[in-house]
C-alpha cells in the first residue's frame, strides 16, 4: 500500500488549536500514516497539493469567524476548482455559551471542502470549552477512531 500524505491545517488565535493538531499529528505518525501539521499563515491553495487527506484544526472567534490567521487560506481554497479525491476532517473548537456561534468557523470549513467536492472521513467533532474536557484529549482520540480508514482510501 502506498503512503498516505495527511495534512494538518491550524486555524487558532490563542494556540490551542495546534495543541490539538499537535496530538493529532502524534496519533496518525502512530499508525503509520505521514504527516505534518502547519499554521494556516501565509498558505495559498497550494499547500493542498500532493495530500490524499487534509484536517482542518481551527478554532471560532467574535461572530462565529474563522481565526485570522486562516481566513486568506479559506479564501484560497474557496476560489480554487474541485477538491475531488480529496479526503478531508474537521476539529472544530468553540464554547457552547455561544450556541448561536458555537463551532461555526469548523462548519464553515466543512462546507467549504464538501462544496469542493472532497470527501469527509469522519463526521465533524466539535470540542467545547465549557464542557471541562481537554481539547487535546478529545483531539487525539477523535484521531485514532478514524486513523485507520486512511489506509482504506488508496
Amino acid at each position: 500500500m502506498a503512503s498516505r500524505r495527511v495534512g494538518i491545517f491550524v486555524a487558532t488565535m490563542t494556540g490551542l488549536a495546534e495543541l490539538c493538531a499537535e496530538e493529532i499529528e502524534r496519533t496518525l505518525k502512530e499508525t503509520g500514516v505521514e504527516t505534518r501539521h502547519l499554521l494556516m499563515e501565509a498558505l495559498d491553495a497550494e499547500a493542498l497539493v500532493g495530500l490524499d487527506t487534509v484536517v482542518i484544526v481551527s478554532s471560532t472567534y467574535g461572530q462565529g469567524d474563522i481565526p485570522d490567521n486562516g481566513q486568506d487560506f479559506y479564501r484560497a481554497i474557496k476560489g480554487r476548482g474541485s477538491l475531488a479525491g480529496l479526503r478531508y476532517g474537521v476539529f472544530g473548537l468553540g464554547d457552547r455559551t455561544y450556541a448561536d456561534t458555537f463551532c461555526r468557523a469548523g462548519d464553515l470549513w466543512d462546507a467549504l471542502f464538501a462544496e469542493k467536492g472532497a470527501t469527509r472521513v469522519t463526521p465533524v467533532q466539535r470540542h467545547d470549552a465549557s464542557a471541562g474536557t481537554l481539547a487535546e484529549d478529545e483531539a487525539a482520540a477523535w484521531a485514532a477512531r478514524w486513523a485507520g480508514e486512511l489506509g482504506e482510501a488508496g
